[in-house]
């Protein structure tokens, strides 16, 4: 009785080397896809968050010009999840003062994140010069 040898010696090995290198690019591309996808999701949140701000101060702005009492702060930090946000807010008069242009900056993070909203609205109260019939 002679034996003969098998001709696949070790190929099971191989095979299994080869579909776990194949699995672990899988996962290494499946993890940095789910760590930009949280990035991506924290940024947009970030963003969201500075709009916010941006249009209470721009509301506070305006609601200032139509009543001329100022009570808006210029520069106020505000602390949301773990992230500080400067807010500056401030109007100028432009040209003979009949009209405030408005600028709100807020900033977060880094340097490179903000947001800058301009407006402009009439320094003269809407009933002023209008007669009634």
């Amino acid at each position: 009785m002679t034996r003969t040898r098998p001709t696949q010696q070790g190929m099971a090995l191989i095979e299994a080397l080869i579909a776990s290198a194949v699995l672990g690019i899988g996962l290494v591309g499946a993890t940095q896809l789910t760590l930009k996808t949280l990035n991506t999701a924290s940024e947009s949140r970030q963003h969201t968050v500075a709009q916010h701000l941006a249009q209470e101060a721009m509301d506070c702005l305006h609601a200032q010009a139509r009543t001329g009492i100022a009570w808006c702060a210029a520069q106020t930090s505000v602390q949301v999840q773990g992230v500080r946000y400067q807010r500056e807010a401030r109007s100028t008069p432009r040209g003979d003062g009949a009209l405030l242009d408005l600028h709100v900056r807020v900033q977060w993070a880094a340097a490179d994140n903000f947001i800058d909203w301009h407006s402009s609205v009439s320094a003269v109260p809407g009933w002023l010069g209008v007669s009634s019939p």
